[in-house]
């Protein structure tokens, strides 16, 4: 973790605010690419993940903005009503999973709310390589659309387009309007999207709709879907093969809260199949995959799983721990 001072706070738009980080003694931060995020600590337990907006040629600082969220597990509101500029945080090296593929191929960007941060990073990107992008913005009005004035009226203005809900119907430019006639077999259009599940699900499938090839559509999901407990989960056991022992699962807790409880430390972070944090090889039997982090083929291989949300599906995991 990285000790890195509160350099500016400024409110961005109605309950979204922004945060410049810098190392204390002003030195350079580590490097990070267009996508990536950091996790910043809550409290001793807690981690949250936010992603860096401003241009990875930006040495010096990090940039992060947090949605105020009403259904908060308590770390975007400790943020809102707790951090002020020269506080002192503690927060982890940049990691990146939703990394932009620069070459030729034009780019669509779209934005859900708060998820246009990594993308504004993006832009960044795509603008210094003088590669052809758009930017689709959509949010519930221009009071809630954080950058607003910076993306308006920034050097790539021209590439960036606003969809609000209180306009909607003036705005004519719906999403299946925008993916109409874009894909080409020669230099294929990319889609990058970032927001609420929902608001993605639909980009997606609007997409596929229209014949866009799913190696041409990439997602970050920066919040899991809160799922309830199933009656359904049962009882299955962890072989940790490095250390000889056997740890039961309980159909009430997850394997990540079994493997702590036995003394067991593994890397964590979101702890909603999100980060990939806690990511970790499987030597035998099959996992019943609960995470938005692995990809099909990767699941389908049952070599690795997320013990913070997955499960099993055979009566027992054998691990490389």
């Amino acid at each position: 973790m990285l000790n890195v001072k509160i350099l500016k706070r400024t409110q961005e738009a109605l309950d979204i605010v922004s945060f410049e980080l810098g190392n204390i003694d002003g030195s350079a931060l580590p490097h990070f690419d267009a996508g990536a995020h950091i996790d910043v600590q809550i409290n001793e337990n807690t981690l949250r993940q936010y992603s860096l907006y401003n241009s990875s040629n930006e040495h010096r600082t990090y940039k992060i903005a947090v949605l105020r969220d009403a259904n908060s597990r308590g770390g975007s509101q400790w943020i809102h009503d707790t951090l002020k500029q020269g506080d002192i945080i503690k927060i982890s090296h940049p990691r990146n999973l939703f990394s932009l593929n620069t070459g030729r191929h034009p780019v669509l960007l779209f934005a859900g709310g708060i998820g246009i941060t990594p993308l504004i990073s993006m832009a960044e990107t795509l603008h210094s390589l003088n590669q052809a992008f758009e930017l689709h913005y959509f949010a519930r009005s221009k009071e809630h659309a954080a950058f607003f004035s910076q993306l308006a009226n920034g050097p790539f203005s021209k590439n960036v387009f606003f969809h609000f809900e209180d306009l909607r119907a003036s705005q004519g430019n719906g999403v299946r309007d925008i993916l109409t006639g874009r894909q080409t077999d020669i230099t294929p259009t990319q889609i990058y999207t970032c927001g609420p599940n929902g608001f993605m699900d639909f980009i997606f499938s609007t997409a596929k709709e229209l014949g866009w090839p799913i190696s041409a559509l990439h997602k970050e999901v920066f919040k899991a879907d809160i799922v309830e407990p199933s009656t359904k989960d049962k009882c299955f056991t962890l072989n940790l093969i490095k250390s000889g022992i056997t740890i039961d699962v309980s159909a009430d807790q997850t394997a990540l809260e079994a493997l702590e409880e036995a003394g067991v430390e593994i890397d964590s972070s979101c702890e909603q199949g999100v980060c990939g944090s806690c990511l970790t090889k499987v030597l035998n039997g099959v996992p019943d995959h609960r995470d938005h982090f692995l990809s099909d083929s990767e699941r389908s291989a049952n070599d690795q799983f997320t013990p913070c949300c997955s499960r099993a599906l055979s009566e027992s995991l054998s691990l490389d721990l």
